[in-house]
């Protein structure tokens, strides 16, 4: 929000097709998303989706942002880990009676928040702003950030979400085995440049975390070829899935709380708690994913929705 400040209304309403089709409907659906989950959870009959004023000033937006977290905190905080397991009801878009466990849900607004911010950045990019960089682990070595404690990891949510983030992946990467050599390898000004190579890259990150937690910290960011083809590169996913699932069945709760190293960049190493390296896995593997739909779009490939929620539905049948 704080780099918004520098620009204009010509920046801020310029259309893009992606996101809500401007930064500053983009930022506001962020907000108003989170708006109604909270409404949800705090069981109000059937919260409306606050629709953006022409014009909204970002000093308001960033107002109504932290009064939203003010009231989000505080009900979590009233809530308590136990609470995480109660049920919300809620009827959804589509007039289906819903019901998920808090906890899914609060995973859900985050997951959904990475995704859109991803592409606020790229809209930042293209109208003259240095994007920063939102990774978790940047948010822990940030000395201007007034730092929460280390959380409690549960082993039961992370491996949750890890599947989560193979079924997106393995979602997308169908949609990318559809085009041709020319389409995978389109130059984009987002991700890594391309639909090919940030899906290699995504699996990149994947086997390097899961390196650094087997064999401890290698300066070595070992990539795949740039030239993988889908089938290649869903091959070598499942075997890094296979290999960090076997991590995870040997993994306890106690050693999501260890220390672990990882050399962030070849002259730094840093030093983080074991879940929150897993943390910053799933983020990164959603921002990039979102980048890659973006860019599916623009070939005429578009996919299902991507979102948790999609995956909870899809798997647990928890929606009626």
């Amino acid at each position: 929000m704080g780099l918004t400040a520098e620009l204009d209304d010509e920046g801020l309403d310029r259309a893009f097709e992606m996101g809500f089709g401007s930064l500053r409907g983009t930022l506001h659906h962020l907000w108003a998303a989170e708006r109604v989950w909270l409404d949800r959870w705090a069981g109000k009959a059937e919260p409306v989706y606050p629709d953006m004023e022409a014009g909204l000033a970002m000093a308001d937006l960033r107002g109504r942002w932290v009064r939203t977290a003010g009231e989000r905190d505080a009900l979590l905080d009233q809530a308590g880990p136990d609470g995480y397991a109660r049920p919300v009801r809620f009827t959804d878009k589509q007039g289906r009676e819903c019901a998920f466990a808090l906890g899914d849900l609060i995973i859900h607004v985050c997951n959904h928040a990475m995704h859109h911010r991803a592409q606020a950045l790229n809209m930042l990019r293209h109208v003259g702003v240095k994007p920063p960089g939102l990774d978790y682990l940047f948010m822990r070595v940030d000395e201007s950030f007034a730092q929460p404690p280390v959380p409690d990891f549960d082993l039961d949510v992370i491996g949750r979400y890890f599947a989560y983030g193979d079924w997106a992946q393995e979602r997308i990467r169908a949609v990318a085995a559809t085009l041709t050599d020319g389409q995978l390898d389109r130059p984009f000004e987002m991700g890594v440049g391309s639909v090919r190579i940030t899906l290699v890259h995504i699996c990149d990150a994947e086997r390097w975390w899961l390196d650094n937690w087997i064999h401890g910290p290698t300066k070595e960011y070992d990539k795949f070829p740039p030239t993988l083809s889908m089938a290649e590169l869903r091959d070598v996913f499942e075997r890094t899935v296979q290999g960090r699932n076997a991590f995870l069945d040997k993994t306890d709760a106690p050693a999501l709380q260890r220390e672990t190293s990882a050399w962030v960049t070849p002259e730094r190493k840093l030093t983080f708690v074991l879940g929150e390296t897993m943390l910053q896995l799933h983020n990164h593997g959603t921002h990039h994913r979102a980048q890659v739909r973006n860019m599916l779009r623009h070939l005429g490939a578009d996919c299902r929705p991507l979102d948790y929620l999609a995956w909870l539905r899809e798997t647990a049948a928890e929606c009626a």
